[in-house]
């Protein structure tokens, strides 16, 4: 994927410092949302891993199969822990997140990679199902706003692919710290 925008993107030196920014902000999130235990240790390993599985997209257009599987691990040890989401959940969010992702990479015709619709399913396991589903709405609007607000401003074409991780980890961060209240309250809109 060489044609995504890069013009978005900061000089490698702005962009470490960055990364780190965003991870300190991510963390202190996480400290002020009220988690504590288990949940508060998983979402500071996850918050690390999903700051720099987006900072790797948003700069090379890949996300990394290591990535992916060191996430997974991960999630696979706190699930065993029991300080995420219940195991059916975890793999109710992987597979939906697998067959909804991969669906809309076989109707864009390509368009979505196949590095995303593996970070989605690593991304259910951490999350369960209705977390992702918050996530997913999440990721999907802040990257129409980005490719919107990218597009108006000359910096990005309609033909130019944007990279998808940084929001996908954006959204799963919202997942993680707000996801249950999300789904409880779209449920409660019927």
């Amino acid at each position: 994927m060489k044609d995504f925008a890069e013009d978005w993107m900061l000089t490698t030196e702005c962009s470490w410092k960055g990364l780190c920014g965003v991870a300190v902000l991510a963390w202190a999130g996480l400290l002020a949302s009220g988690l504590a235990g288990g949940r508060l240790a998983g979402g500071l390993a996850f918050a690390l891993g999903l700051t720099v599985m987006g900072w790797l997209d948003s700069r090379t257009g890949f996300l990394p199969d290591r990535g992916n599987l060191v996430l997974a691990l991960l999630a696979l040890l706190f699930l065993a822990l029991g300080a995420t989401v219940p195991f059916d959940d975890a793999v109710l969010g992987c597979l939906l997140g697998g067959f909804l992702l991969l669906s809309i990479r076989w109707l864009s015709h390509g368009g979505l990679g196949l590095g995303d619709v593996k970070y989605v399913m690593v991304l259910g396991l951490w999350l369960g199902w209705r977390a992702l589903l918050a996530a997913l709405l999440t990721a999907f609007v802040a990257g129409a706003f980005a490719a919107c607000f990218l597009i108006a401003t000359g910096r990005a074409s309609r033909r130019q692919c944007l990279p998808f991780g940084p929001f996908l980890s954006f959204g799963s961060y919202v997942g993680y710290v707000k996801g249950v209240e999300l789904w409880q309250a779209y449920q409660s809109c019927f």
